[in-house]
């Protein structure tokens, strides 16, 4: 709920698993009992963290230098210590070198790997991606897709890493949009729901210890 209002922002769930009762963990028990125990079983316990990569509505923002994805695919942003991360917010502006950068401050790649660069007096995005500074192109916006968006991981900060290994990148057939910024895909009327249902199932829970 906290990023209902975040530009490109995508929400998340929490993967559960069965979790094995705690005296079957610490082992030393009879198999009969473990095979009652099994039966009651120890609840669940949480795995792993996944986003959902849902389409977010198109927000018209007049800024020439906002980009929106719709459709599937990232832009690519690189650190400073040279490691590229994987973004959807689009709101892009130029730094005192005159490189193209996210609000974070990472630069923005072109899809020949180099940081864009606008130096010139005038620079804006059309509607090919592309860098027109001072009325001539200066370098096309990389967007791609990855075979398995599974592989990437929240950081903060509106940017997504892989979990392990190379990026397996393919063609993004998303459409870009110069002048408007994706809104975050989180419902707030769904997430209040939600919440409501996982308090509801705590207190089950709690009641059932109890008894």
């Amino acid at each position: 709920l906290a990023n209902v209002s975040t530009h490109g922002f995508k929400r998340d769930f929490l993967a559960l698993r069965q979790r094995d009762p705690e005296v079957l963990r610490q082992g030393g028990i009879a198999a009969e009992t473990q095979r009652h125990l099994l039966a009651i079983g120890g609840a669940v316990e949480g795995d792993r963290t996944h986003s959902i990569f849902g389409q977010g509505a198109m927000q018209p923002t007049g800024t020439e230098t906002d980009l929106a994805l719709n459709g599937t695919g990232f832009f690519k942003l690189q650190a400073p210590d040279g490691k590229i991360y994987y973004s959807r917010h689009g709101a892009f502006q130029r730094d005192a070198q005159n490189f193209m950068t996210g609000v974070n401050g990472f630069r923005l790649l072109s899809n020949d790997g180099e940081p864009l660069q606008a130096e010139g007096q005038t620079y804006v995005f059309d509607e090919q991606g592309r860098l027109i500074v001072d009325g001539d192109p200066a370098g096309q916006v990389a967007v791609v897709d990855l075979e398995n968006v599974g592989d990437l991981h929240k950081i903060g900060e509106n940017l997504f890493e892989l979990f392990e290994g190379q990026p397996r990148e393919i063609p993004s057939l998303a459409q870009i949009r110069p002048g408007f910024l994706e809104a975050s895909s989180v419902r707030a009327v769904q997430e209040m729901s939600s919440m409501i249902e996982a308090h509801r199932a705590y207190e089950a829970n709690a009641r059932f210890i109890r008894i």
